[in-house]
């Protein structure tokens, strides 16, 4: 790739399709910067991969749009799949660091800064905020 952004490449061949790219995705990027510097392509196992005809384009172009299609796909069933876990009442994502913020607010009473008082919780500043901003947020009854 090199040789061809200094512009001492017209053309690359290779033996076959998978030896260029590391994944279907990390090809297309491949094959996209070789077309954006003019550079040709040529596959030897995989016929009708040549940049340098019109067919081999159409055919690039093609395979480029069926894999953006299987992405979408993926990608649609993947967050259906969420929707319908977190339906049924299934946690997604890390779980919840549980912290009794009364500590945290006696310790803020005696002048200990956000950042130390969450190194001696153990926890992190973004979970002390989040912690205390929804005891704040609560009636006073319930955060008794």
């Amino acid at each position: 790739m090199d040789a061809a952004r200094r512009g001492h490449l017209d053309l690359v061949v290779v033996r076959k399709l998978d030896r260029l790219g590391r994944s279907r995705q990390h090809l297309l990027q491949v094959l996209d910067e070789l077309q954006h510097l003019g550079v040709g392509f040529v596959s030897i196992r995989d016929s009708g991969i040549d940049t340098t005809s019109a067919s081999g384009r159409l055919l690039l172009h093609l395979l480029g749009a069926f894999a953006a299609y299987k992405r979408d796909l993926i990608k649609e069933r993947v967050l259906a799949g969420v929707r319908r876990a977190q339906a049924h009442g299934k946690h997604s994502g890390r779980p919840r660091v549980t912290l009794d913020v009364r500590p945290a607010e006696a310790l803020a009473r005696e002048g200990h800064s956000e950042r130390e008082i969450a190194t001696m919780l153990g926890v992190s500043r973004a979970t002390l905020r989040r912690r205390l901003a929804e005891v704040a947020q609560k009636p006073v009854a319930e955060a008794a």
